[in-house]
């Protein structure tokens, strides 16, 4: 059976987007969380998959920004780690992750 990356679990059409995103791995009210950086692979309206070489852990809140194309803009929100797979032949994860707003 297909895990991660490979296997279909979508609901709504996905889009490639290859962006840089910043995220915080706890999205409690520390302001002074560190801030990481990752990529999006794609997105879709229910959430994205992003490449990062920091392990995050699966039902894991993160608070993360996304930019909007175009616009000098990032797009702030919540997203729940569904799913991690380590890279195979690269140091990192893959990371399926669902909008909570």
């Amino acid at each position: 059976m297909a895990k991660g990356i490979d296997r279909e679990r979508r609901e709504s059409e996905r889009y490639g987007l290859r962006t840089k995103v910043m995220y915080e791995p706890s999205a409690g009210l520390d302001l002074k969380e560190k801030v990481h950086a990752g990529r999006t692979i794609n997105i879709s309206s229910g959430g994205f998959c992003l490449k990062t070489e920091t392990p995050l852990s699966q039902s894991q809140i993160i608070r993360v920004s996304i930019p909007i194309p175009k616009v000098n803009a990032m797009s702030p929100t919540l997203a729940e780690v569904c799913w991690v797979e380590g890279l195979k032949k690269q140091k990192g994860y893959w990371v399926g992750l669902r909008f909570l707003l």
